[in-house]
C-alpha cells in the first residue's frame, strides 16, 4: 500500500475559507472509506470512495489523493440534487396530467360550456355496454325484411361520398327547400355531436328521448319551422359508428311527418363495410322505398373515391338489403366538369347523367350551416330532384321556374298592347 504524496495547498480566501472543501483537503485522513451500498446522498461526514478503474493488467490498488475525493463528493451530491429535482418535476407533471384530464369542457348546442367528469376507469366499461345495447337493437344484417318507414314518411338519407362531402349542407338545404312548401319535415342529425356539421342549425331544443343505453339519447330540437333529432352523449367519452341508435329510437312522439331528412354524418368508406347497422340502417330498402342522396365535390379525387363507395356498397344493395343512390348532388359547381365524368366508372357515370348541381355560396362556405334558413339559389338548386320525387308541385315558381327576363318582359308587354299572347 502506498502512500499518497503530501498535498500543499494554496490559501483560499474570501468565502470559501473555512468551508468544507478546505477541511477535505487538509484534515482528512487519507484511508479511503468503504464503499457505499447505497445511492448518493448529500455529504455529511465523509466522501464516498470512487470506484476502481479496471486495467489491461492487475495493479496494486492505490488510495485516492483528497482532492480526488471532493470532487467524487461533490460528484455524488450533484447526482443526488439531480434525482430529488427530477422526481420533482415528473411529480408535478403527473399532477398537472391529472387535474387536466379530471375536468374536461364541452361545448354544448346552445353555445354554452359545460363541464363533465370523465371517469377514466369507467371509459372502457361504459362504450362497450353502449356499443353492445345499440347493436342488439338493431334489425340484423342478415334479415330480408323490408322496413316500414310509415312513421317517417319520404326517407332521404344524405351521405358523403367521400370526406368532406358536404352532406350536411345538402341536407340543410332539401330540408329547408320542403318545409318552404309546407311539408312536415323531419331532420336527423346522426353525427357525434362534437363533429357534427349541423351543430349550430338548431335554434331551440326540447326534450330528450331515451335511447338503447343510459350514455346515448335523442335530443329533439327545432329549426325554425323543422323538427330536428340530434344524438346526445352523456357518459361515454369515446363514440364509434355502432353507437347510433337504430331507426325507430327516432320517431317523433307528437305527430307524423312528410319527409324526413337524414344527414349521415360519418365516414361513408366504413359505414359502407356494414351499412345496415348504425347510421346505415338508413339505407335498408322499405315502404315507402327510400331516397338516398351522394353528395360529390367537383373533382378528380372525389370522383374516384365516390366510385370505390358505390362499388362497396353494390355488394349490399344487389342483395336487396340496401336501397341503391337515387341522386347524386354536385357541391359547389354550376356543371358537372368533364374530367369528373372522364374517371366516373360503371357505378357513378348513370348518376351523372342526372346529376343536381348546388353552385357555390359564399355564406353556406364561411360560416357553415347556421340558424338561418339556406340561400334561395341553394333551395332553387335542388327543387328539380325533388319535383322528379314528387315532393314538390312542378308548377311551384318559386323553386322551378327561373326569373323572366328583360327580353321576356318587353315581348308580353308588347303582346299585351297587341292583344295577343306572348
Amino acid at each position: 500500500m502506498s502512500v499518497a504524496p503530501t498535498v500543499h495547498a494554496p490559501p483560499i480566501s474570501g468565502s470559501r475559507r473555512g468551508s468544507y472543501l478546505e477541511q477535505l483537503l487538509t484534515e482528512h485522513a487519507t484511508t479511503p472509506p468503504e464503499p457505499a451500498t447505497t445511492c448518493p446522498i448529500p455529504i455529511t461526514a465523509e466522501a464516498p470512495q470512487p470506484r476502481p478503474v479496471a486495467t489491461e493488467e492487475p495493479r496494486e490498488p492505490q488510495e485516492d489523493t483528497p482532492t480526488e475525493r471532493a470532487r467524487g463528493a461533490a460528484a455524488g451530491a450533484a447526482t443526488a440534487g439531480a434525482a430529488t429535482a427530477g422526481g420533482a418535476a415528473t411529480a408535478g407533471v403527473r399532477s398537472a396530467a391529472a387535474a387536466a384530464g379530471a375536468l374536461t369542457r364541452v361545448r354544448t348546442r346552445t353555445g354554452t360550456y359545460g363541464e363533465i367528469e370523465v371517469a377514466g376507469r369507467a371509459t372502457e366499461t361504459e362504450t362497450a355496454d353502449c356499443l353492445a345495447a345499440c347493436t342488439r337493437t338493431a334489425l340484423s344484417p342478415h334479415s330480408s325484411a323490408p322496413a316500414d318507414w310509415s312513421a317517417f314518411g319520404t326517407v332521404i338519407p344524405v351521405l358523403a361520398g367521400h370526406p368532406g362531402g358536404g352532406a350536411s349542407v345538402l341536407a340543410a338545404v332539401l330540408a329547408d327547400a320542403l318545409a318552404a312548401q309546407g311539408h312536415r319535415v323531419l331532420l336527423i342529425d346522426t353525427a357525434d355531436p362534437l363533429r357534427s356539421g349541423l351543430a349550430d342549425a338548431f335554434t331551440d331544443d326540447g326534450p330528450r328521448l331515451a335511447g338503447p343505453h343510459r350514455s346515448v339519447g335523442i335530443r329533439q330540437s327545432r329549426r325554425g319551422p323543422i323538427r330536428c333529432a340530434r344524438l346526445e352523449y352523456t357518459g361515454a367519452p369515446v363514440r364509434s359508428v355502432g353507437m347510433v341508435p337504430a331507426p325507430q329510437y327516432w320517431a317523433t312522439p307528437n305527430g307524423a311527418v312528410d319527409v324526413t331528412v337524414v344527414d349521415i354524418g360519418w365516414d361513408a368508406w366504413a359505414l359502407a363495410a356494414m351499412p345496415l347497422q348504425g347510421p346505415g340502417g338508413w339505407l335498408r330498402h322499405g315502404t315507402p322505398t327510400p331516397r338516398p342522396v351522394l353528395a360529390l365535390r367537383p373533382s378528380l379525387p372525389a370522383a374516384r373515391h365516390t366510385e370505390q363507395l358505390l362499388s362497396r356498397l353494390a355488394v349490399w344493395t344487389c342483395g336487396g338489403g340496401a336501397t341503391e343512390m337515387a341522386a347524386v348532388v354536385v357541391m359547389g359547381a354550376k356543371t358537372v366538369p368533364a374530367a369528373v365524368r372522364a374517371v366516373a366508372g360503371n357505378a357513378l357515370t348513370p348518376l351523372l347523367h342526372h346529376a343536381v348541381c348546388l353552385p357555390t355560396d359564399r355564406d353556406l362556405v364561411e360560416k357553415g350551416v347556421t340558424t338561418a334558413p339556406t340561400p334561395d339559389p341553394a333551395q332553387h338548386a335542388v327543387a328539380p330532384l325533388l319535383t322528379s320525387w314528387d315532393l314538390l308541385a312542378s308548377t311551384t315558381a318559386s323553386a322551378t321556374t327561373p326569373a323572366p327576363t328583360r327580353k321576356f318582359l318587353r315581348r308580353r308587354a308588347s303582346a299585351r298592347q297587341e292583344g295577343t299572347t306572348p
